[in-house]
């Protein structure tokens, strides 16, 4: 995993909403919503079509020009 530090400007508004609902731990609280919010419950491409198509499926009209 790497570990990236960045600096994010808030608007006031937004900092007293993050103060309240994690009054101890803005920055993790901010980490771990981010997480969640960005990689939880989301679907790839591979695991949305894992098992719907498969090798088979290909059909080659011929040689590719690279």
């Amino acid at each position: 995993m790497m570990v990236v530090r960045i600096t994010l400007t808030l608007d006031e508004m937004v900092l007293r909403k993050l103060k309240e609902l994690s009054p101890h731990n803005v920055s993790g609280f901010v980490n771990s919503h981010l997480k969640k919010c960005l990689f939880e419950k989301k679907e790839s491409m591979a695991g949305a079509l894992a098992g719907k198509v498969s090798a088979k499926d290909i059909a080659c009209e011929g040689e590719h020009e690279l």
